[in-house]
């Protein structure tokens, strides 16, 4: 136990140092611990506050993980986003599912890559207005891979590598063209 520096009319704001830490403290109701900086351009601003009335951290500027750096979240690390100087990566280890969530009427959820000459274009996505997954470019299933249909995965679409294969897998179906 070492000094303690206390701030404010109540002593609200207290630094100190105990079991190997450093501790600041502020005690007011619903108060913050705001961190200002230079902003590069000769005045101030707030990098980081720490907002006691919503009980949570803000950043009000960029973070900055540098290579191999890793972000983790949850109570044992199960989900992990990092870059490794070659590839980013969201990792995740522990149990259950990704699950990539749009909450916004009618809105998307779109895949876009590299279109081959510079710039980037869709591939796919899931649109939320008529409520069907699109895609913008073509799909390639390699030898053998099957492209299931209905419930009960009755009809295959796939080639065998010498031939393509459209297969109905039901009693008393028939392939209809229409």
């Amino acid at each position: 136990t070492g000094k303690r520096i206390t701030i404010g009319n109540g002593q609200e704001g207290r630094i100190f140092y105990e079991s190997s830490a450093l501790k600041i403290t502020q005690t007011e109701d619903d108060g913050d611990i705001a961190f200002f900086n230079d902003d590069g351009s000769g005045g101030v601003v707030e990098y980081m506050r720490i907002d006691g009335s919503e009980e949570r951290i803000v950043f009000s500027k960029d973070v900055k993980l540098q290579d191999n750096d890793i972000l983790r979240i949850g109570s044992g690390n199960d989900l992990k986003i990092y870059h490794d100087s070659a590839n980013s990566y969201i990792q995740q280890s522990g149990t259950g599912d990704i699950r990539i969530l749009q909450q916004v009427d009618d809105a998307d959820i779109v895949f876009s890559c590299d279109d081959g000459s510079g710039g980037t274009t869709t591939y796919m996505y899931l649109d939320g207005s008529i409520t069907e997954t699109r895609f913008s470019k073509a799909t390639r299933h390699s030898d053998s891979i099957i492209a299931k249909f209905g419930d009960g995965n009755d009809m295959n679409i796939y080639s065998d590598g010498t031939n393509g294969v459209i297969s109905v897998e039901t009693d008393n179906a028939d392939l209809v063209f229409r």
